[in-house]
């Protein structure tokens, strides 16, 4: 999906659809339990990194990435809080025209950006990267981490 201005509105509209549709037909087509756990994010990082060989074959399937950037989203939502915003003014910015997450109650970065999340892991091969950043956002918050 590209980003605009004009469809950012719809894209938040539309993300409870979308994700009543991934975290069902779609983790029960691929033997995933997306519950918004910290634990779902590693099940789901290894099904994206046996899927996928690199960031560009990912980037290439667009609506799917557009799905894994909600979900991800929305596990962090749910565990540290934020609200999706996308600039649309700034181009020096490294997240213009990119739906990420933001807070007043981030520490540190301004910024979460789940489609960086979804992309990098592939290459790190680990299992736990996602998950390993929502917990370190959560410790410098002050935030329990319940598994």
């Amino acid at each position: 999906m590209s980003y605009t201005k004009e469809n950012f509105q719809d894209w938040i509209f539309y993300i409870d659809d979308k994700m009543d549709s991934f975290t069902e037909e779609f983790a029960k087509k691929n033997n995933l339990n997306l519950d918004y756990s910290i634990k779902s994010l590693d099940e789901l990082e290894s099904w994206i990194i046996s899927n996928f060989n690199d960031r560009l074959e990912l980037k290439e399937n667009t609506e799917l990435l557009d799905l894994l950037t909600i979900y991800i989203g929305e596990t962090f939502r749910k565990h540290i809080g934020g609200k999706w915003f996308m600039d649309t003014e700034d181009k020096t910015n490294a997240y213009f025209m990119m739906p990420v997450l933001t807070s007043p109650d981030y520490i540190g970065e301004k910024y979460i950006a789940p489609l960086t999340f979804a992309t990098a892991c592939i290459s790190r091969k680990k299992g736990n990267y996602i998950s390993t950043i929502l917990k370190n956002c959560m410790e410098d918050m002050a935030i329990p981490v319940k598994e």
